[in-house]
């Protein structure tokens, strides 16, 4: 049988583009990366985005999207995951790319650890989040995310396409004049996963 599109035949992640396309990354074998197509498709749409940016990689995994996006002009990233043996992998990925000095890796339970960077004034120019199946608090994990982009900035975040994925998102009470209230829009679909991206809505 064929491995899964986007991964290689030893339970690793492949590349697609950019200066680190084709690498293989390690990942644990129990876990669910971003497809190959939907990454393509996502830095299709980040393509200009992507020049010196800051992303902010949420459920990392192996931080296929923090390391490709370095490999296509992105300027640092922050990944943030809880599974130790993700973060085993997503450690030795870093290294093996020659990115330890432009990818910050933080161990942490999300949408939770979104509240310790903004306490520490952490604000990035694109978000990608990959929650686990059946996450149940995409609109707490949005809200999480607003306060954490800078102006302009934009949230993508991968659901399965059958998740109806909220319009607008207001701030949670008490999360300060940064939060603002996020508005969808953008929404692609390919196969059974989706994409849908969130900005800041108008003052």
């Amino acid at each position: 049988m064929s491995p899964p599109r986007g991964r290689s035949g030893r339970g690793g992640v492949r590349l697609s583009g950019g200066e680190h396309g084709g690498r293989v990354l390690k990942s644990p074998a129990d876990a669910r990366p971003t497809e190959g197509r939907v990454r393509e498709a996502l830095f299709a749409i980040w393509m200009h985005a992507l020049p010196d940016a800051t992303l902010l990689d949420l459920f990392a995994g192996s931080g296929a999207i923090a390391l490709e996006a370095l490999g296509r002009g992105a300027l640092a990233a922050l990944c943030v995951e809880k599974a130790p043996e993700s973060l085993a992998a997503l450690e030795r990925n870093i290294a093996d790319l020659g990115e330890v000095g432009a990818v910050q890796v933080r161990s942490g339970e999300l949408p939770g650890e979104l509240d310790r960077l903004v306490e520490e004034g952490r604000r990035f120019d694109l978000a990608f989040a990959d929650p686990p199946y059946r996450f149940p608090d995409y609109e707490i994990l949005v809200a999480g995310v607003a306060p954490l982009l800078t102006p302009g900035g934009e949230l993508a975040v991968e659901h399965a396409v059958r998740r109806e994925m909220p319009l607008e998102v207001r701030p949670r009470r008490g999360s300060g004049p940064r939060a603002g209230h996020m508005v969808r829009v953008d929404q692609r679909r390919y196969g059974e996963s989706g994409l849908s991206f969130y900005r800041h809505g108008p003052e």
